[in-house]
């Protein structure tokens, strides 16, 4: 399985969602913005930059292995994500993302321990990686992408009516009423709370208004 899947289906979820999505080489670059000189990295081939609405992300291979060659590999990641910072405006860096593609794995590398490495260094910033399989793409796609920026939960949830949010509407009116004001007047106080702008004082003395003239 190679990036460039995952790059198609990153973009085809940014479409779902109604957001513009474009190929940025130069998060990929190997020099710094204004700078011709002096490389500093070294990405892995299939690496590519994306950007998703207004999340700028680079997307890249890895091959979950051993402690050591993830460490490798995220020191090699940070930098380039230093260097892709000089491409992004100066609003679009606190979303950046790094997302990577399991390319290969070691029989026995213990991978859920080189996932949990990777994800939870929050180094530059945030990393999130797909595992895909072969006979499941679509699951496994759908398992990463719900961790992402691009989740859609609202779209599985069951709307429910009767809430306790949607029982709360109202209380102030209710619990004025119980106390013994009568409907118009405890319309007439909760208006006046939420429209307030001055001092308690005035307040106090348009709520006290509002009684005897209703």
């Amino acid at each position: 399985m190679t990036p460039d899947i995952l790059r198609e289906k990153l973009v085809h979820s940014a479409d779902l969602l109604g957001w513009p999505s474009s190929d940025v080489p130069a998060f990929v670059s190997d020099h710094f913005r204004g700078r011709a000189d002096d490389p500093r990295s070294g990405l892995p081939k299939g690496s590519f930059g994306l950007r998703l609405g207004a999340y700028p992300v680079l997307v890249a291979p890895i091959t979950l292995a051993d402690v050591e060659d993830m460490k490798r590999a995220l020191r090699g990641l940070h930098s380039q994500m230093v260097i892709a910072r000089s491409y992004m405006l100066p609003e679009e860096v606190i979303n950046a993302h790094i997302m990577l593609c399991a390319t290969d794995t070691v029989g026995s590398a213990d991978w859920r321990q080189l996932v949990d490495l990777a994800e939870r260094d929050e180094t530059v910033c945030r990393k999130i990686i797909w595992i895909p399989q072969e006979d499941s793409l679509e699951a496994t796609y759908n398992a990463f992408v719900a961790r992402t920026f691009l989740a859609t939960p609202w779209l599985a949830a069951e709307t429910k009516l009767d809430a306790p949010l949607d029982r709360n509407q109202g209380l102030a009116q209710r619990t004025l009423v119980q106390h013994g004001l009568a409907d118009a007047v405890a319309d007439r106080w909760v208006a006046l709370a939420e429209q307030f702008g001055a001092d308690p004082d005035t307040l106090v003395a348009q709520l006290v208004q509002a009684r005897s003239e209703v």
